[in-house]
């Protein structure tokens, strides 16, 4: 029998049980999940990625000041200097879509930014001190 660990986001509080059982859990009460809670302050918690290519700066230097463009290539819109494969960032702005998040706020950020239209994203994932992930339809993640 294979068991499951599942989490309720209201008191915090874990549980181990069997599989099918958890799954019984998770759909009848919606405080309860198969995902563990969000680290408490992950919104204020800087993002670090690792680039899994070579990334170029932006040509333009007003690129950076721009809305994140569609398509990247290799070149990183928001990049200050060349990044080589393999080297940590840690940065407040949108990320390359290669690179691979490294810590929780990172993930929230490079998921959110990969899944939604470019067009409607704010300049920044960033509103004063804290993170925060709104696409401009309605649909906000933090």
């Amino acid at each position: 029998m294979m068991e499951a660990q599942i989490f309720n986001h209201k008191t915090g509080e874990a549980r181990t049980m069997p599989q099918l059982q958890a799954t019984q859990q998770t759909r009848m009460d919606r405080d309860w999940s198969f995902d563990p809670p969000a680290p408490k302050g992950w919104e204020r918690e800087t993002p670090l990625y690792r680039a899994s290519q070579a990334l170029r700066p932006a040509v333009r230097a007003r690129y950076r000041m721009e809305l994140p463009f569609s398509e990247t290539g290799d070149s990183w819109q928001y990049g200050t200097e060349p990044i080589v494969k393999g080297q940590i960032v840690s940065t407040r702005e949108w990320p390359h879509p290669s690179m691979q998040p490294l810590n929780y706020s990172a993930k929230q950020v490079h998921q959110f930014f990969t899944t939604r239209p470019r067009s409607r994203l704010p300049r920044s994932p960033w509103v004063g001190d804290r993170i925060r992930l709104e696409d401009g339809m309605g649909s906000a993640a933090a």
